[in-house]
């Protein structure tokens, strides 16, 4: 059935993920090197001369993991009559969302800082990965539960 209470959580889990690629992670401002501002689509210069460039694959993890954990939500939301299969999607999806966040704490924050030597100011993008990773969990409590009340329906036959 696909009208469960975890349908929803996964589907916000998936909105999520994709509201990453219309706000910005973070903001870094200088007067020197300029206004910056990391997407998920890379490090983007808001200036007209950009002193700092950037390959695409400089964001191409933070990428996928993005595009893996919107498509893993929405790849779960529709094996709704598998939930031991759903169970182990879940679980990935989640592993997947904590690298992810390590990803963007550690190794981008980190990186693009040491570049324009700029403390970040997060934005909005940075608390999406966080929002999806706590529907995650949601969902799979309440997949957890309706598993639990098969089995207990079973065992009474």
């Amino acid at each position: 059935m696909i009208q469960r209470i975890q349908s929803l959580f996964l589907a916000i889990a998936a909105a999520a993920a994709v509201l990453m690629f219309f706000f910005p992670v973070a903001d870094f401002y200088s007067e020197t090197l300029g206004n910056y501002k990391l997407l998920a689509t890379g490090l983007k210069c808001m200036d007209p001369d950009p002193k700092i460039h950037t390959s695409f694959w400089f964001s191409a993890p933070m990428l996928v993991f993005i595009l893996g954990s919107a498509a893993l939500s929405l790849l779960t939301i529709f094996r709704y009559k598998n939930r031991p299969l759903q169970i182990k999607l879940l679980a990935f999806n989640i592993l997947i969302t904590i690298v992810l966040v390590i990803t963007i704490l550690l190794f981008y924050m980190n990186s693009v800082e040491k570049l324009t030597g700029i403390k970040p100011e997060y934005q909005f993008g940075a608390f999406c990965p966080l929002i999806n990773l706590i529907f995650l969990i949601l969902a799979n409590r309440f997949i957890r539960k309706d598993e639990s009340l098969v089995r207990s329906a079973d065992r009474l036959r």
